[in-house]
């Protein structure tokens, strides 16, 4: 079995547009469960950038064009995806950090599986057009092509997956690198993401542009912060791992 060593693109769909609040699946003020999307982007998308400062121990990339390219060169080789993931919430007005884990895979063209296992059981679905989201046992599903709001998460699964995130005109990219990583900030141009989301900080390995972390910023400085763990790229995933209630 191959060990991951391309991008994990596919593991920063950063439209989805709500970090969560707890570790736990929230509602936002119009009753959408937005915030369990953020995390999936995850990857899929799968950062606001504010100075170089702001990234303590980088620097500016001199050019970016490396980085834009590997990270393009390693999507196109990849066709099958999987890992593990720790999610750390982190709120300004708690002490406590909120831990949740889980597995993330990926099979082109457009199947995706995000799933909680601790301390909930939560997965979010993607085969086709089709997004189902399996809260315990509890299935809702939805067809991308008739929901406005899943038709544009989708989109944005697609970008991230080709790795055109970084050219994308919603969001505002900037680069910086320290000996280990290559750092790609974005900032939100979308004034409803930027209601919600302050940043996104993705950490690509400059070894082989695996993403390795994932870090969301809420507006207020609460942030969610993905590490993602035994990574394994093109690897047999069977067909039954997008349909929902399999394990």
């Amino acid at each position: 079995m191959k060990r991951y060593n391309n991008s994990f693109s596919v593991a920063l769909c950063g439209f989805f547009v709500k970090l969560c609040v707890t570790t736990f699946p929230q509602r936002d003020t119009k009753g959408r469960n937005l915030q369990i999307f953020f995390p999936l982007i995850a990857f899929l998308l799968f950062t606001a950038t504010l100075t170089a400062q702001t990234h303590s121990g980088f620097k500016n990339v001199a050019d970016v064009t490396i980085v834009k390219e590997g990270v393009r060169k390693a999507s196109a080789e990849m066709n099958s995806l999987s890992s593990k993931f720790i999610q750390e919430k982190h709120l300004t007005m708690m002490d406590e950090v909120l831990i949740s884990k889980g597995r993330f895979l990926f099979k082109k063209e457009n199947n995706i599986r995000w799933e909680y296992t601790t301390p909930i059981r939560y997965a979010i679905i993607i085969r086709g057009d089709r997004f189902v989201i399996n809260n315990d046992g509890k299935i809702s599903e939805f067809d991308t092509g008739s929901n406005r709001l899943f038709k544009e998460i989708n989109n944005m699964i697609l970008m991230a997956i080709s790795g055109n995130f970084v050219d994308n005109p919603d969001f505002k990219a900037s680069f910086f690198e320290n000996d280990t990583f290559y750092l790609v900030s974005l900032k939100p141009q979308n004034e409803r993401l930027g209601d919600i989301l302050q940043s996104i900080d993705i950490y690509f390995d400059k070894k082989d542009f695996g993403v390795r972390k994932v870090k969301f910023v809420e507006p207020g400085d609460d942030f969610t912060l993905i590490v993602f763990t035994d990574q394994r790229v093109n690897v047999d995933i069977p067909d039954g791992q997008f349909i929902p209630g399999n394990e």
